[in-house]
């Protein structure tokens, strides 16, 4: 191997541990205690998104997920960006159907936003609420009833798994009939 190569492959690894340090230094894991703290971790984590945004929800949380910044958000970045995409797994949608702004969202940009339902027993029985943004960033709530989780943010190593559950969740569904919009 010439010197200059070996400088090069050198400069590299150390560019290489330079920005894995850099960004382990400016990730951050937060407690999740009260229905206040998962709205401030729903508004971050949306605001934050510049390419994907999924969501594996019981029944879309109005509390959490109905609220005109973060649709309006979510809007956003799926019209200015015609890569990005928002996957909604939801067990349950016909209690919420009525006037949410994800469904409403769901069936003005159906391209870009998407509800499915899980159809395997594991999946619809599953208790835990996912919001996952860019593969880095992660609200995961462990009692969606009593608003108790934690926000993970920047960290790829952490939200690998809970996104790769989240991709075979989304394999193992499909579209939601109550949300559809009828065109007739």
């Amino acid at each position: 191997m010439t010197c200059a190569k070996r400088l090069t492959n050198q400069h590299f690894r150390q560019e290489k541990s330079h920005n894995f340090q850099s960004i382990m230094e400016t990730s951050s894991t937060k407690n999740l205690t009260s229905r206040q703290d998962c709205v401030e971790a729903v508004q971050a984590l949306v605001d934050a998104a510049r390419m994907r945004v999924m969501l594996f929800t019981q029944q879309l949380e109005p509390l959490l997920y109905n609220h005109h910044p973060v649709c309006e958000r979510l809007s956003l970045l799926v019209r200015k960006n015609r890569h990005a995409r928002v996957r909604i797994l939801a067990q349950q949608t016909r209690t919420a159907a009525e006037g949410h702004c994800l469904i409403n969202l769901a069936q003005q940009l159906s391209s870009f936003v998407q509800i499915r339902i899980p159809v395997t027993p594991e999946l619809q029985n599953y208790q835990k609420s996912l919001l996952i943004v860019d593969d880095h960033s992660l609200m995961l709530i462990d009692n969606p009833e009593r608003y108790e989780g934690s926000l993970i943010e920047n960290n790829r190593l952490h939200v690998k798994p809970e996104l790769e559950f989240f991709d075979h969740a989304w394999e193992n569904s499909e579209p939601d009939q109550n949300t559809r919009r009828l065109n007739i």
